[in-house]
């Protein structure tokens, strides 16, 4: 596997987990959602958000509500992730800068998905 075909797979995990956590606290309140699940939100929202900063006006989202997560999911919808563009030509620079992944951010989002998903009583 090359670096570009290990971004691509990081980043369509993460979009991935986003959605599926999502798709679980649709009709939640903010009131009603548990930590680990608002945690999880915030970071992968931000995350998404500052990849999609470059190419689009993106406006904040509120706090991690039913509403946000229907934002979320449209945005994920509406949005390709850009490291799953065609490879023409595009210098693997490139890709660093859009994907922004570090061994620490990877963690991070894995340990965050983890709990969220506990927190979610999925198995």
């Amino acid at each position: 596997m090359n670096e570009i075909d290990f971004i691509r797979q990081q980043l369509a995990a993460e979009r991935a987990h986003l959605r599926e956590i999502l798709n679980c606290v649709r009709r939640e309140t903010a009131a009603g959602t548990p930590r680990a699940i608002l945690a999880y939100l915030d970071w992968a929202a931000a995350r998404l958000l500052q990849r999609l900063a470059a190419d689009q006006v993106v406006a904040p989202l509120p706090g991690a509500t039913a509403g946000r997560a229907e934002q979320l999911l449209a945005l994920l919808d509406a949005t390709e992730p850009p490291a799953a563009a065609a490879n023409h030509g595009v210098h693997i620079g490139q890709w660093r800068q859009t994907a922004r992944l570090t061994a620490d951010s990877i963690l991070e989002e894995r340990r965050l998905y983890a709990a969220a998903r506990r927190a979610a009583g999925l198995p």
